[in-house]
């Protein structure tokens, strides 16, 4: 029983979350996804910040490589996905406009002046279920390391300013 308590409790403080960084009150964020994916007004967008995903590109070197460092793609990932082409949207957005998904704090609180989303908003969205932490930031999947700090935000509000769409190829030459 004393042993069992022991190994959970050290469960919980090696999977504690790290640290996140702290934002401007003006940021570029990006969001990736599949080439064609459409989304409608209300949509919740789980984005990067642009700088955060261009230093990932330039450490990446090709694109199978970048979306794993997001958690989009697992360690393996299947040719299918490692052919279909992606594109990144590119936003400028406010602090006020983003929210963290972070289970380890209450929605609402502060995380590095970052509201963190509520309730509904915490879980893991479609392709990044394998990268998904809880903490804030994605999971490496190709490395089982720390990835980018990621935020949610709603389609027509980060909308609201324009935005500009990119094949990831073409991101990853001007990254």
């Amino acid at each position: 029983m004393v042993l069992s308590l022991w190994l959970s409790g050290a469960a919980t403080a090696s999977s504690a979350c790290e640290e996140v960084g702290t934002v401007p009150d003006a940021l570029q964020v990006a969001w990736v996804a599949p080439l064609g994916k459409r989304v409608r007004p209300g949509t919740r967008l789980e984005v990067v910040r642009v700088a955060d995903l261009r230093a990932s590109a330039r450490a990446a070197g090709d694109p199978v490589r970048l979306l794993q460092s997001l958690g989009m793609l697992g360690r393996r990932p299947s040719l299918r996905k490692q052919e279909r082409d992606w594109q990144v949207l590119v936003f400028d957005v406010r602090a006020s406009w983003l929210c963290r998904p972070m289970d380890e704090l209450e929605p609402g609180q502060q995380a590095a002046g970052v509201a963190v989303c509520e309730l509904d908003d915490q879980g893991p969205v479609a392709r990044h279920r394998k990268g998904f932490t809880g903490c804030g930031y994605s999971l490496d999947t190709a490395a089982s390391t720390r990835g980018v700090d990621v935020f949610r935000t709603d389609w027509q509000t980060a909308s609201s300013l324009g935005f500009c769409l990119l094949p990831l190829s073409r991101f990853m030459e001007g990254a």
